[in-house]
């Protein structure tokens, strides 16, 4: 993955955006409400078997995070800055250690659908069980990515293999 700019991150978000000193994937902001969230874009080939770059929200200390314009704002910074360094995949899966995957996951397909460059990005959707525990997963893209109609096609079999089928 190519780094992301850090000067060019911080002209659009709101919160400042720092770099993990010796992780070169990993950022941080802190909100005004004093939490700190963390950034981290990790190659991955669980969905995509041809490779697509993970990219996770981890609220560090499991604070309380009000409803807050600022931090989707900072959020979208710096994937817009992954993308105009990256002409890759992007996978978001929810962390599902607290049981609020599916909280996570409305929040970030809600701000993703009212995002005002929304029409530059596929973005595709899926929810299942695997071993019992629901989890959600998205691939976005820019339109422009020549490996997107391949990697939709990966994507949409992994899913169907991996996640439990319900049984009626």
């Amino acid at each position: 993955m190519n780094t992301l700019r850090l000067n060019v991150i911080n002209l659009h978000a709101p919160y400042r955006v720092w770099q993990k000193s010796g992780k070169p994937d990993h950022y941080y902001f802190v909100s005004d409400s004093g939490v700190e969230f963390n950034i981290d874009f990790k190659l991955d080939y669980a969905f995509v078997p041809s490779g697509a770059f993970e990219f996770s929200i981890t609220n560090e200390r499991h604070g309380q995070s009000p409803l807050d314009t600022k931090l989707k704002q900072t959020v979208f910074a710096i994937i817009e800055e992954f993308f105009e360094q990256n002409n890759e995949l992007m996978l978001y899966v929810t962390a599902t250690g607290d049981g609020k995957q599916a909280f996570r996951n409305r929040l970030f397909v809600r701000w993703f659908n009212t995002y005002e460059h929304r029409d530059l990005y596929y973005i595709q959707t899926a929810e299942g069980k695997m071993d019992g525990q629901m989890n959600f997963v998205a691939i976005i893209s820019r339109l422009t990515c020549p490996s997107l109609p391949q990697a939709i096609e990966e994507f949409s079999e992994t899913i169907s293999l991996l996640f439990d089928i319900e049984e009626k």
